[in-house]
Parts: C-alpha cells; sequence; structure tokens
C-alpha cells in the first residue's frame, strides 16, 4: 500500500492527483491529503505508479509534482519434490525454482523424531537427515522466496524419513563341526 503524505505550507491547502499505472493495478486519480492505494504488478517485471500532484488554496493552483512509484513482483516459489520420503542418513535433495529470475530461497527447519535438517538458504536444499527413533520422523522446511526486498508466499516441505533397519543375529558367531546345522536367530 502506497503511504504518500501530502502536505503544504500554506494552511488548507487541498490536493488532487492523476496517475498513470505501467505493468500495475490498484491506481485511481484522486484528492485527498494522501495517496494509499494497494499496488500489484500484473507481470513478472516492475511496474511503476506516476502520480501528479496538484496542490491549490485560496483559489490558487500551485506547480505540479510528480512523485513515482516502483511496484516489485512478488516471487512464487516451486520445490521438486514437494515432499519426499527418504531413509535414515540419506541427503535430502529439494530443487527451489521461482516464476521469476533473480529470486533467492531462505528456509526454515522444524524436526520431529529426526536430526540433521536446518535452517539455510540457496536453491537448493541438501541435507544428511537422520531418525533418532524407530519410528517414521520428519522434517518440515518452510521456504521463503524473495526478490528485491520483496518476499512471496511461504511453501512448505515435508520431508519423511524413514528408520533404518539394524539386524542382530542371534549367536553373533558360531562354531560348528562339519555336517552340522547351523542355527542363526535373526
Amino acid at each position: 500500500i502506497t503511504s504518500i503524505v501530502l502536505t503544504s505550507s500554506i494552511p488548507g491547502t487541498t490536493y488532487t492527483w492523476t496517475v498513470i499505472q505501467m505493468g500495475i493495478s490498484g491506481t485511481s486519480d484522486g484528492s485527498n491529503d494522501s495517496i494509499a492505494q494497494a499496488l500489484s504488478t500484473t507481470g513478472i517485471v516492475p511496474g511503476t505508479a506516476v502520480y501528479t500532484i496538484t496542490p491549490s488554496a485560496n483559489g490558487c493552483i500551485g506547480l505540479p509534482i510528480t512523485v513515482t512509484i516502483t511496484v516489485n513482483p512478488t516471487p512464487i516459489a516451486t520445490a521438486i519434490p514437494s515432499t519426499q520420503i527418504i531413509c535414515s542418513g540419506e541427503p535430502t535433495s529439494i530443487a527451489l525454482t521461482s516464476n521469476i529470475s533473480g529470486t533467492v530461497f531462505t528456509w526454515t527447519a522444524a524436526q520431529t523424531d529426526v536430526s540433521g535438517a536446518a535452517a539455510g538458504s540457496g536453491s537448493i536444499i541438501y541435507q544428511t537427515i537422520s531418525a533418532t527413533g524407530n519410528s517414521v520422523g520428519s522434517a518440515i522446511y518452510t521456504i521463503i522466496p524473495s526478490l528485491n526486498g520483496c518476499p512471496g508466499v511461504p511453501l512448505t516441505v515435508i520431508v519423511s524419513v524413514n528408520p533404518s533397519p539394524a539386524a542382530i543375529a542371534t549367536p553373533s558367531s558360531e562354531t560348528i563341526c562339519s555336517g552340522d546345522t547351523v542355527s542363526i536367530d535373526l
């Protein structure tokens, strides 16, 4: 939302404005002592709104001024894959892309019954995650795309981590005579 406050050294000054928009929506001509309009880009490149503001007081019209607002697009993140199932001790491999070139990505990680997931940044989440128990654990990544200081909508990716089985042999070693049968419980 724009936040343009209009003031003058002459008490009682009123203001009218016209606006030319390019690559954005949400502008309108008007009159008031402030301009507060919700502007949005209509594409993947920055757009502009050029306000021409004319003051008037006591029946006299002052010199118009212009105010240019640049509106940066909001990036949309995509994660491939959007969910992942791995075995304990394996790395994640989540590629992050956006609809707008130059987007940067940061993420936070919440862990349940796993270790190894951590906050970070970059275009790929590659972290070795291990189950901490005998049940399926998870790492939940919340990814925030950002471009020119404008954050996009957060994206959530869930990685399920299956525990790796461990074999136990009883007995762990045995000596037998030739022709005898081996008896090992697994």
